[in-house]
């Protein structure tokens, strides 16, 4: 009956397609295949799950053979560091041999900490700088910052010259100083070859290099000055062009002009190379960028290399010298307690009387209607310096002399009778500071002080 059912079917077309016909005469087959690649699947996931399990097995396992020989490491490191910790910490210049050789060693063998043994390195530099530099060249992943933290400016440094004062006591530091600065040079050079940025990271940030520029402008100086004494131009402009930081204070280092001798056919590009940098310079305390803060750090430096930029700061200073209170206020602060305090050379003083002071005094009585409170602002820095020579027997006055009368002259006439108060009393007030200074003046007071040898070049000599 059902196969004439079938038949049936057949004839009309509706049997079995040919999957169906293969499955029913292949049926054992079929099974038999599925079983198998289920039985191959669960197999693999079986295997797959084991070395999953294996894997993890062995890298716990290895974990834990590094966590205990960082652990026995970490046990003999402070052995041995106990042992010699009491050397590290002893001081005095007895123990300097001593203390370098258990330094070194630990350095090198990444023993300790390099916050820590930067530390030891700073302290040996009190008394051996090459001993400081050789450790510091070992320690990894230096902290600049810490470095420069360290630099100690010398009163050479920030005036230009030194007096047996309690703020020059710091000169003792010079030679940690200088190796710490070299040591800067070093880096730079080689910073390329490790691809990094060494000591060039303190110049990132222009506000860092705004808030410490003298201290920047002598810890860069010894690179900075090789390179110009190899006349390699190209990568002075490379250092330059690496942040706005780092052509500030390339400016304060090559843009005094330098006791050297130049060869004929290089003069014209040298004068041309210091007169870029130096009115830069000026251009930029002018600018919006640097700040009252700013401006009054850097007519510091100003009023120091006052002689060596050869009058290229004059017309800046007069400019700056006109600005609002808010603007010059601090500069013009500075700039009153340098000269309260005899911190400018004789010789920069008479500069800075004749090129600047003056002149600027000129400028402000020569306007229409002279702005009485400048004028007196003026005329009380002008107090502050000595007066031009007086005119000789046969009653010539020098240029400067005839110059200065003039300006005091038509001073007189725009103050009327608060002239002598300004004159007169203020003169005779700073000559009171002078011998008897005030608690904020007595440590860094240079007026009739001895003098201390010079030891330091002038900037960037080095």
């Amino acid at each position: 009956m059902a196969t004439e059912q079938s038949k049936s079917n057949n004839a009309n077309g509706e049997g079995p397609s040919r999957v169906g016909q293969f499955i029913q005469t292949y049926h054992s087959f079929m099974s038999s295949f599925v079983i198998g690649a289920a039985g191959l699947i669960a197999t693999s996931i079986w295997q797959y799950r084991q070395s999953e399990t294996a894997r993890a097995t062995a890298e716990s396992q290895q974990q834990i053979a590094i966590t205990q020989a960082e652990n026995s490491w970490r046990i003999q490191r402070a052995e041995i560091l106990s042992k010699n910790v009491s050397v590290l910490s002893s001081s005095g210049e007895g123990t300097v041999e001593q203390r370098y050789g258990v330094l070194l060693s630990l350095t090198r063998g990444n023993l300790l900490d390099p916050e820590l043994a930067m530390s030891y390195a700073l302290e040996l530099g009190k008394h051996n700088p090459e001993y400081m530099r050789s450790v510091l060249v070992t320690v990894s992943d230096k902290s600049y910052g810490r470095l420069a933290g360290a630099f100690e400016l010398t009163c050479e440094q920030r005036f230009g010259f030194a007096r047996d004062v309690p703020i020059c006591k710091a000169d003792a530091y010079l030679g940690r100083a200088r190796a710490i600065a070299q040591l800067f040079g070093d880096e730079i050079d080689n910073a390329p070859d490790m691809k990094k940025a060494g000591p060039m990271t303190l110049l990132k940030e222009e506000r860092d290099v705004q808030a410490a520029p003298l201290r920047y402008a002598w810890l860069f100086a010894p690179y900075l000055s090789s390179l110009y004494d190899r006349r390699q131009w190209h990568e002075i402009e490379q250092f330059e062009g690496y942040s706005p930081g780092a052509r500030l204070t390339a400016a304060l280092v090559l843009g005094p002009t330098r006791s050297e001798l130049v060869a004929t056919s290089e003069v014209v590009m040298v004068d041309k190379f210091h007169d870029a940098r130096s009115f830069w310079l000026v251009e930029y305390m002018l600018g919006p960028t640097c700040d009252a803060e700013c401006k009054g750090r850097l007519i510091d430096i100003m009023i120091t290399n006052h002689t060596e930029v050869a009058g290229r700061f004059d017309a800046g200073l007069i400019k700056l010298l006109h600005r609002p209170r808010a603007e010059a206020g601090i500069a013009l602060g500075r700039m009153h307690t340098r000269l309260l305090a005899c911190q400018v050379e004789d010789d920069h003083v008479a500069g800075l009387r004749d090129q600047v002071l003056i002149p600027a005094l000129e400028e402000e009585l020569n306007k229409p209607e002279p702005d009485k409170l400048k004028v007196e602002e003026l005329l009380s820095l002008c107090v502050l310096a000595p007066d031009p020579p007086a005119p000789d027997k046969n009653g010539v006055a020098t240029p400067q002399r005839a110059r200065w009368q003039a300006a005091i002259d038509k001073t007189k006439v725009v103050m009327g009778d608060q002239f002598r108060r300004v004159f007169d009393v203020r003169r005779a007030a700073a000559e009171t500071s002078r011998k008897n200074p005030p608690d904020q003046l007595r440590q860094a007071m240079f007026c009739a002080a001895p003098p201390l040898l010079p030891d330091t070049p002038d900037l960037g000599e080095r």
